[in-house]
């Protein structure tokens, strides 16, 4: 992608441009959490087909032959959530290495002036952490979004075939936790702004250090050893170290030399 490219186009149209090389691991991705949702909804129908019918009924046979089934798609599952979690991810490093490629030539083509104007702490930010972040939006946003849109409206329709009274009162209950998790959501988002913000001044001071003006050090005068002539086999006197005594007496050895 071009920089004329990011300047004609949305900031969505050119997140989703980067699906286009991966489609098809995008596709096995959402595939697989489709069949996920199918199947977290076909075990409460079997658990209470089993409970009120085949037990009951003394349908014996039927109900371990629906329980072989049941295993088999518990199995079939763990496949799915292993496509899911490998390949997802997968998809996703590709997404953020052709990103990072072409965000890394784009700020090849900028003049010296954006540099000037911005922290080279906060470009990076925006090329390690929020790059990040957007990839791991686009593996699990779609997979997480069809997931929970297929699970909340299975178990409704569930729920409104065994009795559409609480199927109704589950309903009414979505909208609040939809405006519960918005409003969380802009605090969680304002944070991580601030978060952002401090980070990418630490990693501006970190890139270029400011010099503190260093205090100047004190004038020591310099003084001359004491001669005085230490005995033959003396030791140090009491209120002076050996280092001193040692010194007192290389002192004087070399003052006898002359």
């Amino acid at each position: 992608m071009t920089t004329q490219d990011y300047r004609e186009k949305s900031p969505l149209m050119i997140f989703l441009s980067y699906f286009k090389n991966h489609r098809w691991l995008f596709a096995a991705d959402v595939t697989c959490a489709v069949g996920i949702a199918a199947i977290d909804l076909l075990f409460p129908l079997v658990t209470r087909s089993a409970l009120y019918g085949m037990l009951p009924n003394q349908m014996y046979r039927t109900f371990f032959t629906i329980m072989v089934i049941v295993a088999v798609c518990y199995v079939l599952r763990s496949f799915l959530n292993y496509v899911v979690a490998y390949y997802g991810h997968t998809f996703g490093i590709r997404v953020e290495a052709d990103i990072r490629r072409d965000l890394f030539r784009h700020m090849q083509e900028l003049s010296v002036d954006f540099y000037d104007r911005n922290r080279t702490g906060k470009l990076m930010a925006r090329l390690t952490s929020d790059l990040f972040e957007l990839t791991e939006l686009a593996h699990h946003g779609p997979e997480d979004l069809i997931t929970s849109v297929l699970t909340i409206l299975g178990a409704l329709i569930v729920m409104a075939s065994i009795r559409w009274q609480l199927a109704v009162i589950v309903a009414l209950t979505i909208p609040v936790f939809l405006t519960v998790a918005m409003a969380m959501r802009g605090r969680m988002g304002r944070a991580r702004q601030r978060r952002r913000s401090a980070t990418s001044i630490r990693r501006s001071k970190a890139a270029f250090p400011a010099s503190a003006p260093r205090k100047p050090s004190p004038t020591r005068r310099w003084k001359p050893p004491v001669l005085t002539r230490p005995m033959r086999n003396s030791k140090p006197p009491s209120g002076r170290s050996t280092r001193q005594w040692a010194c007192s007496t290389a002192a004087w050895s070399s003052f006898c030399a002359v």
